[in-house]
């Protein structure tokens, strides 16, 4: 083997070497490329990841506020229709109450205006009569049996009760006067009567004697 040949080998293997260490670090840089992305990679899902999350728990904390001003919203409302309710019913209360009182006072004074007496105003006490009226001091006879009754009203004093001490012409065609004296406490009135068609005897005065 010449000279020659031998180094020719030598230059081979060292040429290989070279490219050996050459490819060796190629495929280190491929390496640490790839890892470098696939690294990066991840962590970048990762955040993606993170902030989708952070994102949704936002979405979900609005919505739980805006769930929770709803509820106060609508207890606000209940507690306005609540309050409204129970002013309707206390105004409803009131009103009742007030009618009570007025039917009350009002059957109070119907019933003072029935029973009569002194003070009036008094109404005409009704009439059987029809026709032409024609006054009548006869005792037992319609015409005295109602003037006896508006002065019982007129007076106050129960009919069984009163004395007519006197029954005549008040002066004129339609008036009456009488007396009466209270068996019960002795005590006597002056009526005046007008007579109304259709209507009978009205008190229209009544002075204590």
């Amino acid at each position: 083997m010449g000279r020659k040949e031998y180094r020719s080998r030598f230059e081979k293997r060292k040429q290989n070497r070279v490219l050996n260490i050459a490819i060796g670090v190629v495929l280190l840089l491929i390496v640490v490329v790839g890892a470098s992305i696939f690294i990066n990679g991840g962590s970048s899902q990762t955040s993606s990841s993170n902030h989708s999350a952070d994102k949704k728990d936002q979405s979900s904390s609005v919505n739980k506020d805006s769930n929770k001003n709803d509820d106060s919203s609508i207890a606000v409302e209940d507690k306005n229709a609540s309050e409204a309710a129970d002013e309707n019913k206390d105004a409803s209360k009131k009103e009742d109450s007030e009618d009570k009182d007025k039917e009350a006072a009002d059957k109070e004074k119907s019933e003072d205006k029935a029973k009569g007496g002194p003070e009036g105003p008094w109404d005409p006490v009704g009439t059987s009569q029809t026709g032409e009226h024609t006054k009548s001091y006869d005792k037992g006879s319609s015409d005295w049996s109602e003037q006896t009754k508006a002065l019982s009203y007129a007076s106050g004093i129960p009919e069984d009760q009163m004395t007519i001490l006197w029954l005549g012409n008040g002066g004129g065609p339609d008036k009456s006067v009488g007396r009466v004296l209270s068996k019960a406490d002795g005590s006597r009135y002056e009526v005046q009567l007008q007579w109304e068609d259709g209507k009978g005897w009205k008190p229209t005065s009544v002075k204590k004697q």
